[in-house]
């Protein structure tokens, strides 16, 4: 067994930075880049200078793995691409259990500069904004509240509308409502233009970023913050550093951007919403297996299939079309499963075929494949051989 020497290069002894060097067999991995909320100087990327004493990174870093697409696991990416020479692979944990490679240039596209300011969070901010607004949609509804409430977060919109397409998929309580409406068509909730912020009467909005360090929810701060009539609710743990911390621990003038200060009069509450696990709660945290955790939660399996759509001209029957496929398939593709069933499909492994004909055309013929995630590279060799 070779020695692994793991070297901490960030979030050592604190929140953010996240940042490891694994040392294996002669292979370095580093396990996150991010950056801490709380510096605007250097401090706020990790301590690069022990892996660049011999060389440029690129020829010390084999890859760099990515746990969480956010900031604090990935902010310092571009920093370590142009300030320090790394262009090497970067790959990103997936939900799937799996780790799929991620291109910097992309990267580059939705992420941070070098003052902080994002433009992508969290799919866990996603999730906890939902359960937000669904708190806030049943109590408004059960009041008869008139106040506008509006989320600013790009990202949660869309992840609404996926919300409302894959209710099925959401925990019991939330499909029982689904007879009388879907939860997820808020009737009170709106999208939020900043113009907003300066709209008379009262109003909710949810913004982000939660530590109030840039971006939407900073804006809208320093906009309410003089106000002793307005509230801000802090919905989970704030780095030290960061706006969010300073007005928990009670600071009422704040230093600014420019020197300019900035008196706190509004009210100031924590209210912790976070689905990241605290101390007791990680003390707790025991390891099961999927089928377990399925069977303690009462739910069942769902499984993610794509799907695909290929024309090809054939003037035979769809039956017809369909046999011909099969006995190609079962002629090439030895040692896979393939069937031909009565439903008029034919299966690889777990891959699904049908035929039709264009509406247009009967001479051309629609091939629908189906497939699962798990089977993905037999997916790709039963397209290239149907092309």
């Amino acid at each position: 067994m070779p020695e692994i020497k793991v070297t901490p290069l960030g979030a050592g002894q604190d929140v953010g930075r996240s940042c490891i060097l694994v040392s294996i067999g002669g292979k370095n991995i580093m396990l996150d880049c991010g950056m801490h909320m709380g510096f605007n100087d250097d401090r706020r990327f990790p301590d690069f200078s022990y892996i660049t004493q011999n060389g440029r990174l690129t020829e010390f870093l084999d890859c760099v793995i990515i746990s969480h697409f956010h900031l604090d696991h990935c902010g310092a990416l571009p920093f370590m691409s142009e300030m320090v020479g790394y262009d090497g692979p970067i790959y990103m944990t997936h939900p799937t259990k799996a780790i799929c490679p991620i291109l910097l240039e992309d990267f580059r596209k939705i992420t941070v500069d070098k003052k902080g300011e994002t433009n992508f969070f969290t799919s866990q901010m996603i999730k906890d904004s939902q359960e937000l607004c669904i708190l806030l949609e049943t109590f408004w509804e059960r009041m008869n509240l008139k106040a506008p409430i509006y989320f600013s977060t790009g990202l949660t919109e869309k992840a609404n509308h996926y919300y409302k397409l894959f209710i099925t998929w959401t925990n019991q309580k939330i499909r029982k409502t689904f007879v009388q409406r879907n939860m997820f068509e808020f009737k009170h909730i709106k999208p939020f233009d900043r113009s907003y912020a300066d709209n008379p009467g009262p109003m909710v909005v949810f913004a982000t970023p939660g530590m109030l360090h840039a971006g939407q929810s900073l804006q809208i701060f320093k906009k309410w913050a003089g106000n002793e009539k307005n509230m801000v609710i802090m919905p989970g743990y704030c780095v030290q550093g960061t706006i969010g911390h300073k007005i928990l621990n009670g600071q009422r003038k704040l230093e600014m951007e420019g020197r300019a200060t900035l008196d706190v009069k509004l009210q100031v509450e924590y209210m912790s919403f976070s689905a990241h696990a605290d101390a007791k709660g990680i003390m707790h945290l025991k390891l099961v297996s999927s089928e377990q955790a399925l069977k303690e939660l009462g739910l069942n399996e769902h499984q993610l299939r794509f799907t695909c759509r290929v024309q090809l001209q054939d003037p035979h029957s769809d039956n017809d079309t369909l046999h011909r496929i099969y006995t190609h398939l079962k002629s090439v593709l030895k040692g896979y499963t393939i069937q031909h069933l009565p439903d008029g499909t034919v299966m690889v492994e777990s891959i699904v075929i049908k035929v039709s004909s264009s509406a247009e055309d009967a001479n051309t013929k629609v091939l629908l494949l189906s497939w699962s995630y798990q089977v993905k590279k037999t997916k790709h060799f039963s397209l290239s051989l149907l092309h």
